[in-house]
């Protein structure tokens, strides 16, 4: 790499290296994670299945050799393909026919990916054999000078842990026992039978996201595509805060939010990582989402498996927006998130129908233990973070992808705040779609702007970009922008948004919420930033407030 940011530090190589492309043997020996297998993969023979799973590089390649129903761990960000056998990956079985498949996970900010071998499907348990490939050209190594699992992130981009106490924390056995019965009614809807809805519920901090993670990827095992309906502003699993929205799925899905962010099939703006701010356009939007469901995925014989996911909030208010969602979904199948404190569960049953009608609805009920995410830490994973830094994450995504000159591999998870920096300085340097301020309405969705003052109230701001009326309620929301800079005298906006340019011309309407962009990403030690100051008066007597500083966990610097 070029910037001495960026650099990263080669270990010494050892003194006996390998001949011929003969692979290294591992001994991971860094946060107690155990050790991996020290037999070479031409020591073994054919038919010789290893007690324990093994790793090794050739040529910058990795050969990971699992054993019938043992597991691996993995982090970081890698191609890989299955050569022998079927691996499970999160609730997916990838077999040979699948290719190369995609694994980007935060090995910083989320816990690792387990990787399982199935063993065959007749009598004989055969191992699993795949391939690593690290993700992009300056992860490529002809030969691999480091031990360790730090330097293996640093050379390769991905790291694989063996023997470690994690495997047994990720994924609950209740956990399993439910999506084995749900893929038998997935099978049924695949040879005609209804469609399925999912619906995840539970308090926040319960796992609903790793959950749903796992509905979905179980369901791909049967159906070419899924449908992931998305409720929880505040956290969403594909999208930037502050939209609901529904996603088609086509591939794996592992990793934390911010590591498989995509362009949603339909979505709403609310403009708030909460719906308490306006429950009426919260419910309505979401409502409105599964009328569109329906009549584009349902109605056409299009048999898509619907999963939602739905936010924290289950006491008071909360309770009943959530009985309204799930009115309107009408889900075949409930996960409920339980909590051995009692507060934090959900009524039993099918609590949100009237009692005089529940009995004549077929819903199936699986109760499941919450995700006890503390274990991570304890036994030697990443820090667990908070929602606000799990946001901040996601705009560092959204920002990547409106100047997306910092490609994933090359993002500093070590130094998060170095990263933070550098995109700053891309974002500042990045061209901006420029939008005539009269070819657009610009609307609040919880307030009104004064008149004559759009220029202040929209200058460094995210707002929605709503497409022109096409019949329904609610507009669609293409995406969200970054507004850089107004200019008043030429009645001009520049906006920095991942939406392409063609998208852009049926945007009508530009809405502003109350979604906060993280300061980090909007101060540049090269470049003067409007409306941020370090040194200023009180607040109070001056209608104003100190914006939020919460990124600790991350070690962001505060405003």
């Amino acid at each position: 790499m070029t910037s001495d940011r960026r650099e990263r530090k080669r270990t010494k190589r050892p003194e006996t290296q390998p001949e011929n492309g003969e692979g290294y043997k591992y001994k991971i020996q860094e946060r107690g994670l155990g050790s991996a297998s020290s037999v070479p993969m031409d020591e073994l023979g054919d038919g010789v299945s290893p007690k324990e799973p093994s790793f090794i590089i050739r040529n910058g390649v990795g050969t990971l050799r699992i054993p019938a129903r043992r597991r691996a761990c993995m982090s970081g960000i890698a191609k890989m393909r299955v050569e022998e056998g079927s691996v499970w990956v999160m609730g997916r079985q990838v077999t040979p026919e699948h290719g190369e498949v995609m694994l980007e996970t935060d090995w910083a900010n989320g816990p690792p990916l387990l990787l399982e071998c199935m063993g065959g499907l007749d009598e004989k348990r055969r191992d699993a054999v795949m391939f690593l490939k690290s993700f992009g050209e300056e992860r490529g190594t002809s030969s691999l000078d480091c031990i360790t699992t730090e330097d293996q992130l640093k050379q390769l981009g991905y790291c694989i842990w063996i023997g470690s106490p994690l495997e047994r924390s990720i994924v609950s056995d209740a956990w399993l026992l439910g999506m084995d019965g749900l893929l038998k009614d997935a099978l049924v809807q695949r040879n005609g039978g209804e469609a399925l809805r999912i619906a995840i519920c539970g308090a926040k901090g319960m796992g609903k996201s790793t959950m749903g993670r796992l509905v979905v990827n179980t369901l791909l095992n049967c159906f070419p595509m899924v449908a992931f309906l998305e409720t929880d502003v505040g956290q969403p699993e594909f999208t930037p805060p502050g939209l609901v929205s529904i996603t088609l799925i086509k591939h794996v899905v592992v990793g934390p939010p911010h590591m498989h962010q995509k362009h949603p099939a339909r979505a709403h703006f609310i403009g708030d990582t909460s719906p308490k701010s306006d429950t009426a356009l919260y419910t309505e939007s979401v409502e409105a989402l599964i009328s569109w469901f329906r009549d584009h995925c349902m109605r056409r014989g299009i048999s898509i498996p619907l999963v939602c996911n739905t936010n924290g909030w289950i006491r008071g208010v909360g309770l009943e927006v959530l009985k309204q969602i799930l009115r309107a979904l009408d889900p075949t199948h409930i996960f409920q998130m339980t909590s051995s404190t009692a507060s934090k569960n959900l009524p039993e049953g099918s609590f949100w129908l009237d009692p005089t009608t529940r009995q004549q609805v077929h819903c199936k009920h699986v109760s499941v233990p919450s995700v006890d995410t503390s274990a991570l830490s304890e036994l030697g994973g990443p820090k667990c973070l908070g929602a606000a830094d799990c946001r901040d994450l996601m705009w560092f995504e959204f920002a990547r992808q409106c100047a997306p000159r910092l490609e994933k591999w090359e993002i500093q998870l070590d130094n998060i705040e170095e990263s933070f920096k550098l995109m700053v300085d891309f974002l500042c340097k990045e061209a901006p779609f420029v939008l005539p301020a009269k070819a657009v309405t610009i609307s609040m969705t919880h307030d009104e702007i004064p008149e004559g003052m759009y220029a202040f109230v929209l200058n460094s701001s995210v707002v929605g970009l709503l497409e022109k009326n096409d019949g329904t309620k609610i507009p669609n929301c293409i995406g969200l922008g970054l507004v850089r800079g107004v200019d008043q005298e030429q009645g001009l906006l520049y906006i920095l948004t991942p939406v392409p340019d063609n998208n852009l011309r049926n945007v009508e309407t530009l809405a502003l919420g109350q979604l906060e962009f993280p300061t980090v990403l909007l101060e540049s030690e090269s470049y003067p930033t409007p409306y941020i100051s370090h040194w200023s008066i009180e607040k109070g007597g001056t209608g104003s407030g100190n914006m939020r500083s919460h990124s600790n966990k991350l070690g962001l610097p505060s405003a």
